[in-house]
C-alpha cells in the first residue's frame, strides 16, 4: 500500500510538468545604490556604423552610440517592454480557456467520528485514517465563440502594446537625438560667449589704458567696464544651460548625471533635404506605431463586443471525475474505492435584471472611445506633420538669410583686420567688429541646431521614415 501511494505521488509530481513554471522569472532589478556611482564616460567614437536606423542618417557616430545606450539603459523603456511581456501572458492566459484542464488532488486526514453524531456503525465513536486521490478533468464548449473572441481580443492588445514599444522607442530616441543636438549648440554657445567676453576685455584694457595716459575721459571705461560684466554673465548663462542638458541626457540615457561624462565635439552641419511622401496619409498609417497602436486597440475592443454578445448564449461544460476515497488507507486503491463520473453541464442565462446587456453597453461605448482615440491620433499625426514643415521652412529661410549676414559680418571683418595691419583702423575697431561677428556666429549656430532638431521632429512625426536625401 505504501509503495502504491509513493507511486501515485511521484505519478503526480511528473504529471505536474505540464505546469511548471521555473523558467519564468522577472527580468529587472531595483538599482544598487552602490553602483550608481560608477563613472560612466561616452567617448566620440572614431567612425560611424552601419547605416539601420533614422538617427544614423546624421551620420554622427556619438549620437548613434547615444541612442543605442538609451535604448538599451533607460527605465521607461524597459517599463514598455515589460508590459510587452504581460500582455503575452494575458493572451496566453486566455488561450488556455479553449483547452480541457486537468487537475489532481488528493488528502489523507485522521478522523474520529463523534459516538452520538452522524455517522452510523460500524463508524461512530472509532478513529479512521480517510483518504482520497482524483482526477478532476473539465472543458468548455465554445459553440459561441466567446473564448475565441476574448483570445483574439488579447493578441490585439499584445500588438498594441507591440506597437506602443516602438513609439516608445521613437519618442526616446528622438529625445536623445534633440537633447544631443542642443548640447552641442550650448557647447558652442559657451566657446563664442568666451571669445566675446575676452574680446570685451581687451577692448577694456585698451580703454583703461589711454584714460591713464589722459587720452580718453573715464565715462567710456565705466560703459566698456559694464559691457564685460554683461558678457560675462551671457557666458555663465550658457554654462549653466549646457550643465543642465548633459543632465538632462544622462537620465535620458538611464544614467547617473554626477558620474556621467559626455563628450562633445564640435557641431559640424549638413543642412538636410527632405521629401515628403505623394500619398502623406497612407504613410503615416503605415509608419507611426502611435496609429498602429490605436487601431489594434480599436480592433480588441470590437472584440470584447463579441464576448459580451456570448454571454446572452447558454454555456455548456463537460466535467470528469477518477477517484479513489477510503475510509481506511488499506482500501484506497482496491476497485472497490473508486468514486468516478462524468457530467455534462448547461448554464442558461434566464434572467439577471440587465447585468448583460449592460456589460454589452460597456463593451459598445469602450469601442467608440477607441475608434475616436484612433481617429484623434491620425488628426494629431498630420497636425504634427503640418507643424514640423512650417517648422522647417522657416528655419531654412532664417538659416539661408543669416548665412547672408554672418558672411557680410566676416567680410567686414577681414577689411577691419586688414587696414589694422596696414596701420590705418584703430584696434579697437577690429575688436568691435570681432564681437559682431561672435554675434552672427552665436545666431548661426543657434538656427543650425534648431534645423537638426526640426529634422528630428519631422522624423518623428512621420514615424521614423527616412525622408533625408
Amino acid at each position: 500500500m505504501r509503495a502504491s501511494l509513493l507511486f501515485s505521488f511521484g505519478c503526480c509530481l511528473w504529471l505536474s510538468g505540464c505546469a511548471y513554471y521555473g523558467d519564468m522569472h522577472n527580468k529587472s532589478q531595483s538599482y544598487d545604490t552602490a553602483n550608481l556611482s560608477t563613472p560612466h564616460v561616452y567617448k566620440k567614437p572614431s567612425q560611424n556604423q552601419a547605416n539601420n536606423h533614422w538617427w544614423q542618417q546624421f551620420h554622427d557616430p556619438q549620437l548613434n552610440q547615444l541612442i543605442n545606450t538609451a535604448l538599451t539603459d533607460s527605465p521607461t523603456l524597459l517599463i514598455a517592454e515589460a508590459r510587452v511581456r504581460q500582455a503575452q501572458y494575458l493572451a496566453a492566459e486566455v488561450d488556455s480557456a479553449l483547452w480541457p484542464s486537468l487537475d489532481f488532488n488528493g488528502y489523507v486526514q485522521r478522523q474520529r467520528f463523534s459516538e452520538f453524531g452522524l455517522a452510523p456503525p460500524p463508524f461512530n465513536g472509532k478513529t479512521f485514517n480517510i483518504g482520497t486521490l482524483a482526477l478532476n478533468f473539465n472543458y468548455e464548449f465554445d459553440f459561441w465563440g466567446k473564448n475565441r473572441q476574448a483570445l483574439k481580443a488579447r493578441i490585439n492588445s499584445e500588438i498594441a502594446t507591440e506597437a506602443e514599444l516602438a513609439q516608445s522607442q521613437l519618442v526616446l530616441a528622438a529625445a536623445v537625438a534633440n537633447t544631443y543636438f542642443q548640447l552641442c549648440n550650448d557647447n558652442e554657445q559657451v566657446k563664442i560667449a568666451r571669445a566675446n567676453w575676452q574680446a570685451a576685455k581687451q577692448i577694456l584694457q585698451i580703454a583703461g589704458d589711454r584714460t591713464q595716459k589722459g587720452v580718453n575721459s573715464e565715462i567710456p571705461v565705466k560703459t566698456i567696464e559694464a559691457n564685460v560684466k554683461a558678457t560675462e554673465q551671457i557666458l555663465e548663462e550658457f554654462r549653466q544651460a549646457e550643465l543642465l542638458t548633459r543632465h538632462q541626457l544622462a537620465a535620458l540615457l538611464g544614467k547617473n548625471p554626477f558620474t556621467t561624462r559626455i563628450e562633445i565635439g564640435k557641431l559640424t552641419f549638413q543642412q538636410h533635404q527632405f521629401h515628403l511622401p505623394a500619398n502623406l496619409p497612407a504613410s503615416l498609417l503605415t509608419q507611426r506605431p502611435d496609429i498602429y497602436a490605436t487601431k489594434m486597440r480599436a480592433e480588441a475592443a470590437a472584440n470584447e463586443i463579441n464576448v459580451a454578445k456570448a454571454r446572452f448564449f447558454p454555456n455548456i461544460n463537460l466535467s470528469a471525475l477518477y477517484s479513489y476515497q477510503g475510509v481506511g488507507l488499506e482500501h484506497l486503491f482496491q476497485s472497490a474505492s473508486q468514486n468516478n463520473a462524468i457530467t455534462g453541464a448547461i448554464d442558461l442565462p434566464i434572467f439577471d435584471a440587465g447585468r448583460r446587456r449592460a456589460n454589452l453597453g460597456v463593451k459598445y461605448a469602450e469601442f467608440d472611445t477607441a475608434v475616436n482615440e484612433y481617429n484623434s491620433t491620425i488628426l494629431t499625426a498630420l497636425r504634427e506633420v503640418a507643424d514640423q514643415l512650417s517648422i522647417l521652412q522657416t528655419v531654412n529661410a532664417r538659416l539661408k538669410a543669416q548665412d547672408s549676414a554672418f558672411s557680410a559680418t566676416q567680410h567686414n571683418y577681414k577689411l577691419y583686420s586688414l587696414r589694422y595691419n596696414h596701420g590705418i583702423a584703430d584696434y579697437v575697431a577690429v575688436l568691435q567688429s570681432k564681437q559682431l561677428l561672435l554675434q552672427q556666429q552665436a545666431v548661426q549656430v543657434a538656427l543650425q541646431t534648431q534645423h537638426l532638431q526640426a529634422m528630428v521632429g519631422m522624423l518623428k512625426a512621420l514615424g521614423g521614415h527616412d525622408l533625408i536625401g
